[in-house]
């Protein structure tokens, strides 16, 4: 038995004016004790007597036993209410009101009652059936010492009654013995009263020594997290000197000696297969625009650049300032080809423009690239040939990449290719839309269906979706490849619409990352929803869609969700503002990123994370929903953590869209034929037992 805590956790449990505190709490949990183990009582009674007045109908009055029925029902009535009371006391916490006690001693004295007129309900019997129902008061009255131990006024709300409804039952006979008998039954209630203040006392002293352990415990608890807070102070104090002496001031990156002593590290750790990719990035024209905008301007135009640097790349990833405008990034476990695209993209990052003083400058940045071990095994070889690909880089004309071997050219020539052949692939109408449906992992129900992209090459190959999507991405095309997917699938949509979806059922579509470019004043979203119902629809957009124009974004969403469609925040642990966008943003939905999943049933701190995403986004109303679910086990872990609403691989595989429509035609013919079947058991049921009636 639990006692909750009051007052200060780190006042002594026998401090001056403590007592009455002491006592007050002692009592309240008494009384949940016997609240606790009473409170199934009442909901025994009714059924008892129901069932011993019909087993024993030719034995017994019935008038009396309609009585002592009725009687039965109240004392449930009065016990429900108690149940109630006492549960939302327990819930609320404090001191227990005095109204919850005298509701719960008053179902206490019902109960009594009903149990106290059984040698009543027999005494038009005989003597042997008025003893047999003697029993029900010498049977409650020895249980209430047990489930009443805490509390005197409860017990005497039960035994009081108890005591004088039996004796008074055993009275109205006339019977000499039976009266005999109801004055024997007072005796052995003051008897059982005496056996119950001797437990009393014991019940009260072991919460009382509970209550001092609890106390103890907190006091000890208190003194560790005080400990903890010093010892990590003392950790940061650390961490913050290792982190000046290794970290450049002005950017927060690794400094020249903190970026070659980590790449060292990595490079003496890994074997000599292990891939490795060093990225050697100097600004152009960085002198001009220092001219132009003094020291602090530069200094802020370099703040802006290392920022970006550093979001751009993975969390595994280095990147440090070696120079005043040079940057190194390390990529462990990349090759040339996936080094290439971080390359790629960091040049398109750092070739926006930056607002400094402001004003907006030009950027662009050169990048250099040698691989280990094949451009060198020790950090100062790849730093040297990395910069050697630089100044091939900077030769050839800046805001490019360049790798040090030379097969970076025909690499490079496979990438312009392979955007040609996308390019030609959307105009031909080689890249599909696909549809994966979404189920709701707690019925089984499929609930809608993710718009998809599969580009299907003439040969019968289906190219990697996350290829070619980057792909599209560096290629500017991915609106492009967006609107042509939607035009596909328009009549495919509103084909299923007319044939029937479920309730609540909608095509979730994906806004393209690049939307920023497509300015959100002139209603993107307009095209979308172009000949689709808006109620059929959800709109997937990332963080990064959003940030560049945020009050036009918020107001462009707000249109769509005005016409009966949904906006769903994609990508939800990704973000680093999602929060606050969940605020700024009308949002209906978050959806939780597949890399979270892919790890919450592997790691305690992951799950921690996504059990919190969910909880603060139920607790503010929102639905979520969860992408990449491939194991039953990360379907059982969504589901105990509230998400139901799941997509993956478990479930279904994307699938084309007259495929689509089959496999949902199936399942709705599923669910209709199970929903069937249990309407004819119902009624079966229904039928059965009216025949036994």
């Amino acid at each position: 038995m639990r006692v909750p805590r009051g007052g200060s956790d780190h006042e002594p449990a026998d401090a001056p004016g403590d007592d009455a505190e002491l006592d007050r709490r002692v009592h309240d949990a008494a009384f949940d004790s016997t609240a606790g183990l009473t409170s199934a009582l009442p909901f025994v009674m009714l059924p008892l007597t129901a069932a011993v007045a019909l087993f024993l109908r030719e034995e017994i009055s019935a008038v009396r036993a309609t009585v002592w029925i009725a009687a039965a029902a109240v004392a449930t009535l009065v016990g429900v209410v108690a149940r109630i009371r006492a549960g939302r006391s327990r819930r609320i916490g404090g001191r227990v009101p005095r109204g919850t006690v005298a509701v719960v001693a008053a179902a206490l004295a019902a109960c009594a009652t009903v149990a106290g007129l059984g040698p009543w309900v027999a005494a038009d019997g005989d003597p042997e059936l008025v003893l047999l129902f003697t029993l029900f008061p010498a049977t409650c009255s020895a249980a209430g010492v047990i489930t009443c131990a805490g509390r005197r006024d409860l017990y005497a709300a039960y035994t009081v009654p108890l005591t004088l409804t039996s004796s008074a039952g055993l009275v109205s006979t006339g019977e000499p013995r039976l009266v005999a008998l109801a004055g024997i039954g007072v005796a052995y209630a003051f008897a059982v009263a005496a056996l119950f203040e001797v437990l009393h006392r014991s019940t009260l002293a072991a919460i009382r020594v509970q209550l001092g352990s609890d106390r103890l415990v907190a006091m000890l608890e208190a003194e560790r997290e005080a400990l903890t807070t010093a010892y990590e102070q003392l950790a940061a104090s650390n961490e913050r000197s290792i982190h000046l002496a290794s970290h450049d001031p002005l950017t927060g990156l690794l400094n020249r000696r903190g970026t070659i002593d980590a790449l060292d590290r990595l490079l003496q750790s890994r074997p000599h297969h292990a891939r490795l990719t060093l990225l050697f990035c100097d600004l152009d024209r960085f002198k001009s625009i220092n001219d132009s905008l003094g020291h602090e301007g530069g200094d802020q135009f370099l703040n802006v650049l290392a920022d970006r640097l550093a979001r751009t790349i993975e969390p595994q990833c280095l990147a440090g300032r070696i120079g005043g405008d040079e940057f190194v990034v390390v990529l462990p476990d990349h090759d040339t080809a996936t080094a290439t695209a971080v390359a790629s993209r960091l040049v398109g990052v750092l070739a926006q423009p930056v607002h400094a003083l402001g004003r907006e400058m030009p950027s662009s940045v050169s990048i250099g690239v040698a691989t280990f071990p094949s451009h060198g095994t020790t950090s100062s070889d790849l730093l040297r040939n990395a910069n050697a690909a630089l100044f091939r880089a900077k030769r050839a004309g800046r805001n490019r990449v360049e790798l040090f071997d030379g097969a970076m050219q025909a690499e490079r020539e496979a990438e312009l290719d392979a955007e040609h052949a996308l390019r030609r692939a959307i105009d031909a109408g080689d890249v599909l839309a696909f549809f994966q449906p979404e189920i709701d992992a707690s019925t089984g129900r499929i609930v809608g269906a993710e718009l998809l992209a599969r580009w299907l090459r003439r040969d019968g190959t289906v190219v990697n979706a996350a290829e070619f999507l980057a792909m599209a991405t560096r290629a500017g095309l991915l609106e492009k490849l967006t609107d042509r997917v939607l035009s596909q699938a328009r009549p495919h949509i509103r084909r299923l619409a007319s044939l029937g979806l479920p309730d609540g059922f909608r095509f979730r579509v994906n806004l393209a990352p690049a939307s920023t470019d497509r300015s959100w004043r002139d209603d993107p979203l307009d095209e979308l929803v172009r000949g689709i119902d808006p109620n059929l629809l959800t709109v997937d957009v990332r963080e990064s869609a959003v940030t560049a124009d945020l009050p036009a974004a918020a107001a462009t969403l707000a249109s769509f969700r005005a016409t009966g469609g949904r906006v769903c925040l994609d990508g939800f642990t990704r973000g680093v503002s999602s929060l606050s966008l969940l605020r700024r943003l009308p949002v209906d939905e978050v959806r939780i990123d597949r890399q979270a999943i892919d790890t919450i049933t592997a790691h305690p701190h992951d799950r921690a994370i996504v059990r919190s995403i969910i909880a603060v986004v139920r607790e503010i109303g929102l639905a979520v929903t969860a992408e990449g679910v491939e194991t039953g086990a990360q379907a059982d872990a969504l589901i105990a953590l509230g998400c139901v609403r799941q997509q993956g691989h478990l479930y279904a595989r994307a699938l084309p869209a007259e495929q689509f429509e089959t496999y949902l035609l199936d399942r709705l013919a599923e669910g209709y034929v199970a929903s069937e079947l249990a309407t004819d058991v119902w009624q079966t049921g229904e039928l059965d037992e009216g025949d036994g009636r």
